[in-house]
């Protein structure tokens, strides 16, 4: 892949959005050597476990696993942002034993955080992209770069979009609506306008968030303590 960036181009990989996904997606590019944008709506909410701060259980400490085996961070992210640990299902057999981490969600995204910021080949942006920009070849239509809010345009020969849920996000609490992101943030409206002209079906997914208990209103000396299982191994293998 030598000789991969030429004069017009920003960047070899633009990574949009900078959840547990395009967190790792960045990173991948730039430790393969490749010249990284990593864009993100707030700097403040990189890697933001804004439903539940856990990491793996049955359904996903397998993925966590084949993420570190491949490079990522989010294991070794969660381990040291742990403030407990199970191991699931150990009345079963070994095969369905899954580990699950509790994880101190602020110092999660502080850690990875710092990570991007300490990446080498990797830049972090606050932007919010209103559109990908695309030109016709001999092969057909491919993307070129990114548009961004306040105007600029940035150049890549490739973009990742790992926009989780903001694109035209939509909140729904009883009868109100209203658009917006996961906790408190902002919407990417336009996106989904550039997206649908480049022939993309798009389609509404629906994600829903249990109701919050306040603290104050639980009397925890009816509650009982369940105390973590020191797991033999952690997810960083």
């Amino acid at each position: 892949m030598e000789g991969i960036m030429n004069s017009t181009t920003d960047y070899d990989i633009i990574v949009v959005g900078a959840g547990h996904a395009g967190v790792e997606a960045a990173l991948a590019a730039a430790r393969l050597g490749r010249r990284t944008l990593c864009v993100t709506l707030s700097l403040d909410n990189i890697a933001m476990m804004p439903c539940n701060p856990s990491v793996g259980g049955p359904g996903k400490s397998h993925l966590v696993r084949e993420i570190d085996a491949l490079g990522g961070e989010m294991g070794i992210a969660a381990d040291r942002a742990s403030i407990q640990r199970r191991l699931l299902n150990t009345g079963k057999g070994p095969a369905v034993h899954a580990l699950r981490m509790q994880a101190d969600k602020f110092l999660y995204q502080r850690i990875m955080k710092e990570t991007l910021e300490n990446t080498p080949n990797l830049d972090v942006r606050q932007l919010l992209v209103t559109e990908l920009l695309s030109e016709e070849t001999e092969d057909g239509r491919r993307v070129t770069g990114i548009c961004c809010e306040t105007g600029e345009q940035l150049a890549a020969r490739a973009v990742i979009l790992a926009t989780g849920t903001y694109l035209r996000g939509r909140i729904i609490l009883g009868e109100t609506i209203y658009d917006g992101g996961p906790n408190g943030q902002r919407p990417a409206m336009q996106l989904s306008d550039s997206l649908r002209a480049l022939g993309l079906r798009l389609m509404r997914f629906k994600t829903g968030t249990p109701a919050r208990v306040d603290a104050r209103t639980v009397d925890f000396a009816r509650t009982q303590v369940q105390e973590g299982r020191r797991a033999r191994r952690p997810f960083p293998l």
